[in-house]
């Protein structure tokens, strides 16, 4: 299988990690707009282009991993959809709902098969999350709840204007909402959101907070912290937490463990699985046809809630999901 990277700007370490783990799976070729990234790109083997569309004309693939900027996404699906070419994104899928409703129509004249780097549903934590809260493990829930708070350090210009990113709702906050709806099976019906740049005018549109208050299908409450305030001297990069308060028990994934507690037994800390890699899912979902671990409807629909999670905020009224 070969396949070409379009993009340096995003999770394209997952695909180098992943390529360790594959067989017969070559990359080979890249391309990036930054002369930079491309001489810095740790494989002297691969092809490089400045240009995605050159790549596309001159190299002959079988998938593509899209990894670059949030406002070039689009293009670069609808464009790959056209070339009947399956594709792993970046996310959000879009910048907007127009976007979005341009990619979904691609994918969907085309017939390709479409993932989104979701990373975080193949860590360890969350994989043993999603087994006890699905199972019951903590009844019916009531209140789910997450956190992703990282270092701001020294951002890019692509991500400080609003023409090229899509906001820390749809660039993080993705995450978070996510897991809430994988590891708890509920959907979104209303979100209520606010985000803003409080203390870091350097980072220019981008914004430094965000939070959401989301109403689940189940009846239950959502919400979600998002900051780029973690301070230089923390021992890690980023602090993600995530938390479901159900009729029976508690979960918690926080520092790389989780932890249960239910009406009769006090915390308890569960082993963890091995960790997955998105691009070998991609990869083996391909090859055998078997469903991806984020399937493309979940790509779909995740984009639209945080598309209309940042328009909340904008706006300042809530949004039916």
């Amino acid at each position: 299988m070969k396949v070409g990277l379009i993009g340096l700007k995003g999770h394209y370490g997952v695909v180098l990690e992943g390529l360790k783990l594959l067989e017969d799976v070559e990359l080979v070729a890249v391309a990036d707009n930054e002369d930079e990234r491309l001489r810095n790109f740790p494989s002297a083997d691969v092809r490089k282009y400045k240009n995605w569309r050159e790549l596309l004309d001159r190299e002959r693939l079988d998938a593509v991993v899209e990894t670059d900027m949030d406002g070039r996404r689009a293009e670069v699906l609808v464009e790959c959809a056209r070339r009947r070419l399956p594709v792993l994104a970046e996310k959000p899928l879009a910048m907007n709902l127009e976007q979005l409703e341009a990619v979904r129509q691609a994918v969907q004249e085309s017939g390709i098969r479409l993932s989104m780097l979701l990373t975080m549903r193949f860590e360890s934590p969350y994989r043993v999350f999603r087994d006890l809260v699905l199972s019951g493990r903590v009844g019916k829930v009531c209140l789910a709840s997450a956190q992703k708070s990282y270092k701001l350090g020294r951002r890019p210009a692509w991500q400080k204007d609003r023409r090229t990113f899509s906001g820390v709702i749809p660039f993080i906050g993705v995450h978070a909402l996510d897991l809430i709806r994988w590891t708890t099976g509920e959907e979104f019906t209303e979100v209520m959101a606010y985000h803003g740049n409080t203390g870091h005018p350097e980072a220019g549109d981008m914004e430094d907070q965000a939070v959401l208050s989301l109403k689940l299908s189940g009846g239950g409450s959502a919400d979600v912290r998002l900051d780029y305030c973690r301070p230089r001297g923390a021992p890690t990069h980023g602090d993600d937490r995530l938390r479901v308060a159900g009729s029976y028990g508690v979960v918690e994934a926080m520092s790389g463990r989780v932890v249960l507690i239910t009406q009769e037994e006090g915390p308890r800390e569960l082993l963890l699985p091995e960790p997955g890699n998105a691009f070998v899912d991609f990869v083996e979902s391909l090859r055998t046809g078997r469903p991806f671990g984020v399937p493309q409807e979940d790509a779909f629909r995740i984009t639209e809630v945080v598309l209309k999670a940042r328009a909340s905020a904008e706006t300042g009224r809530p949004v039916r999901l």
